[in-house]
């Protein structure tokens, strides 16, 4: 009986300890689930019962220095559907719809359908005229599963306007070019998020609470670019292109000497941001289907850069102004008018005859100012060897041209000088006209700058302020003065010579009726041997006296009639712009031109009476021609356009609602005549002219025999006769 319960006891021990051990891991699987494993299979269940969608912030908006738009977010939608939520014998019916409507791949849609997933995009950036027909499709069909939701696209209303420095966004709103991808992080805002439940089954819940985070729009910026000075810039770069055809580019830029405000940046050719990765020359367009994926893409990239501080060149007689400052620094004159120099057409610099442009017919003696006037070579090389490599790679240094300026833009290069035990007597003597070396057109502008600031040079700046979407600044960025180099004696004294360069100097196409210019011209070798090409460059600042507008433009490869020298096909473009941009800012005059000619903006006269019209013409004072006499009848269209900046007593022609029949006619030829000549020879043909220049034409666009429509502008360029340009 003893042996018995001793059994028993035994037996309910053993019991006891199984449950025990039982328990013990019960309680241990317990601690590990809950507590180890606890937070992550928490986020699992809420995840299998939660479908997260995100909503997307709006892009911060861009703003020129005066608020108006140059890119912005607009509303667009998205489609998706919930694989899910459609039930099987639907799924083919949905693919059909979508396929038909969005005008996308069947098959596609239908495999899309078909996974196992939450949420399955199908098209991403839909103007909401093509999502209401959806809607109106899932409304009559009843279909179940096809999700809209909203989103943004970025929007760019100017078009080409300022491409390469504005850049463009991808499919999910960030920045890939320019200052959308250099400010990204300021204008992307953050993501919000809308949680739905869901079953098991992964179906939205109906009457379930939402959870709502609300998106955190970007931040605005405002550019130091004037939206007019960019587009007057753009539209005469686009002309330089036109007329010195080929060319491999052009770039301009414009600036505020005091504060280093870029004004205008623009590359010729450029692109559509909208559609960025669609050609825009005719040149591209005509091959764009016979090249490889490699070739389109390095096209694409080629239009995207802009050359203003991607691309670093030598800089050629433009720097001359930088070797005559340094002369005058260190005491090699204060008289610029003192006779020092005597041009023999060359110099023999270590065994090389390193000549001067116009070698055929020597300068011989010259002051400073008549050397720069002259753009003569010898007088500067002389300079430089005088002064010696060590004082003049100095200044060089000193005025950063190897370094980038810092600009808030992607893709700046630094430039590159001699290391100065490398630096020869040929070495310094090509770098004291702007050879040998290289920098950025925006840091050959810069330094040059400071000739109207003082001799201080500024940092560039391109980005005003940042503003959030109530208006108020969250980051304000002033002027910064990176240093002074030059004496406001010296600045002084090289604008009074830039200023003769343009009045009687290889830079007189580049005069500006009623305001003194101080420039200089630039033909600069790019390579040597076979591959040398040429750099025609002008840089100006105006009014010479206290300049406000500081500007530089420079053509690639030009290989046109005009040849490739800076005076003839950089300057006359220059001038162009100045006078545009002068006019604009109102900036007052130097001085009245005689019998200068008004120019006036011609109105818009649509959509109003014939009598109001002829009116408003008159006091613009402008002819008209219309072909009728009924003064009530409605004008419908004009030429030239609104906006469009002609001479006083020039002709606009009307057209009517219900009589809108176009006259055309042939353009004359007016080459080598004087500007009232000329003017009057494309009246009598019911034509418009715009002037640039003096003297004797020698350009004119459209050209003779062209068919045009009347009341078009012809656009003519004078030069004067017998006149001495590099």
């Amino acid at each position: 009986m003893a042996k018995a319960t001793i059994q028993n006891k035994k037996r309910m021990m053993g019991i006891l300890g199984f449950f025990a051990v039982f328990i013990l891991y019960l309680v241990c699987h317990m601690f590990y689930w809950q507590l180890i494993k606890g937070s992550e299979l928490s986020e699992a269940a809420y995840n299998q019962q939660t479908k997260n969608r995100t909503i997307s912030p709006k892009r911060g908006i861009i703003y020129d220095r005066n608020g108006t738009v140059l890119a912005e977010s607009v509303t667009v939608e998205t489609i998706s559907v919930t694989p899910k939520n459609i039930k099987s014998g639907d799924k083919a019916k949905v693919a059909a719809g979508l396929s038909e409507i969005l005008g996308l791949d069947y098959e596609t849609i239908l495999a899309k359908t078909k996974k196992n997933t939450a949420d399955e995009t199908i098209a991403k950036k839909l103007d909401k005229e093509i999502t209401d027909k959806v809607r109106k499709w899932i409304s009559d069909e009843k279909i179940k599963g096809v999700n809209i939701y909203e989103d943004t696209k970025r929007y760019y209303p100017n078009g080409s306007l300022l491409s390469q420095v504005l850049g463009f966004c991808g499919t999910d709103n960030q920045g890939l070019e320019g200052i959308e991808m250099q400010y990204e992080n300021v204008l992307k805002g953050v993501a919000g998020q809308l949680v739905i439940g869901t079953d098991a089954s992964g179906k939205e819940l109906p009457l379930n609470d939402e959870k709502y985070i609300p998106p955190e729009d970007g931040l605005n910026l405002v550019l130091t670019i004037d939206e007019m000075i960019q587009y007057i810039t753009e539209k005469y770069l686009d002309q330089a292109v036109a007329d010195n055809a080929p060319v491999d580019y052009a770039s301009c830029v414009v600036m505020d000497p005091k504060t280093g405000d870029i004004l205008a940046m623009a590359t010729s050719p450029d692109y559509d941001p909208n559609e960025p990765f669609k050609p825009t020359s005719e040149e591209l367009i005509s091959k764009w289907d016979t090249m490889t994926s490699a070739e389109k893409t390095t096209a694409l990239q080629n239009l995207w850069r802009n050359r203003t501080i991607t691309d670093a060149f030598e800089p050629g007689s433009v720097f001359k102004t930088i070797s005559a400052a340094i002369a005058l620094e260190e005491g090699v004159t204060n008289d610029i008018d003192k006779v020092l120099f005597n041009c023999a057409g060359f110099l023999n610099i270590e065994g090389w005859k390193m000549r001067c442009w116009r070698y055929y017919n020597p300068h011989g003696s010259q002051s400073l100012r008549k050397a720069l006037m002259n753009s003569c070579n010898p007088a500067f090389m002389g300079i430089a060897l005088g002064l010696g490599k060590t004082t003049y790679y100095n200044y060089l240094n000193a005025l950063g041209v190897a370094k980038k300026t810092g600009i808030d833009l992607p893709g700046e290069v630094n430039g590159v000088i001699h290391k100065i035990n490398a630096v020869t007597d040929s070495t310094l003597a090509s770098a004291a006209f702007g050879q040998g070396f290289t920098l950025t057109q925006l840091n050959m502008l810069n330094v040059i700058c400071a000739f109207g600031n003082g001799g201080n040079i500024m940092k560039p700046r391109i980005v005003k302020e940042i503003k959030d979407k109530s208006g108020n600044i969250v980051q304000e960025n002033p002027p910064v003065v990176v240093k002074q180099v030059f004496s406001s004696d010296t600045a002084s004294k090289v604008l009074e010579m830039m200023k003769s360069v343009v009045s009687d100097g290889t830079g007189r196409n580049g005069k500006v009726d009623g305001y003194y210019v101080a420039g200089k011209t630039s033909t600069a070798e790019q390579g040597r041997g076979e591959g040398k090409t040429y750099t025609a460059s002008f840089v100006a600042l105006a009014p010479a006296d206290d300049p406000k507008v500081a500007i530089m433009l420079s053509v690639a490869n030009p290989r046109g009639k005009q040849g490739h020298s800076g005076g003839t096909v950089a300057a006359p473009v220059v001038a162009n712009i100045l006078s545009e941009v002068l006019e604009y800012l109102e900036v007052p005059k130097n001085y009245e031109t005689k019998d200068a000619i008004k120019k006036v903006s011609v109105p818009d006269v649509t959509n109003r009476t014939v009598g109001e019209a002829i009116r408003m013409l008159n006091d613009a004072g402008l002819k008209y021609d219309v072909d009728t006499t009924d003064l009530n009848a409605i004008v419908t269209a004009q030429m030239p356009i609104a906006g469009e900046s002609l001479n006083e007593k020039s002709l606009v022609k009307l057209y009517l609602k219900g009589n809108d029949t176009r006259f055309n006619t042939t353009v004359p030829d007016v080459s080598n005549l004087d500007i009232v000549t000329a003017t009057k020879k494309l009246s009598d043909q019911h034509l418009n002219i715009k002037i640039s220049g003096s003297g004797r034409s020698i350009l004119q666009d459209p050209p003779a025999g062209t068919s045009v429509e009347q009341g078009s502008i012809v656009r003519v360029e004078f030069r004067p006769v017998g006149i001495d340009v590099e």
